[in-house]
């Protein structure tokens, strides 16, 4: 897959686009691998895996990833999504939104999508 710089790629709530990586992002220490999108209520969360040649970075609330090499987005359970492989690339990892024209306040209006 090759990705255009206004591509979006979705995995289930979680988007993953092409970015640069901000200069005030600090480099986080990684484990066997990221959860790049989490799941508030089934503990399906979304992952990437950490291999050599990827790095992983946050700057707020937002998660980044740096990869020379090819690398894949997958979920805790397999079966979930499918997996989708990634270009070496920089990538910014948000969060889908749903609006609820009929929530009680204009705050909750405009959401996170939740699994």
């Amino acid at each position: 897959m090759r990705m255009k710089p206004n591509d979006v790629i979705l995995h289930g709530e979680c988007t993953v686009c092409l970015s640069a990586l901000p200069k005030t992002a600090k480099k986080l220490k990684v484990g066997p691998y990221v959860i790049v999108a989490d799941s508030e209520t089934t503990g399906n969360h979304h992952v990437v895996d950490v291999v050599d040649g990827v790095d992983f970075y946050q700057d707020g609330d937002t998660k980044y990833m740096v990869s020379s090499v090819e690398t894949q987005i997958r979920c805790v359970v397999a079966d979930r999504h499918d997996a989708i492989t990634l270009p070496a690339g920089t990538y910014e990892f948000g969060f889908q939104m749903e609006y609820d024209p009929f929530a009680a306040n204009e705050a909750e209006r405009l959401r996170k999508v939740r699994d």
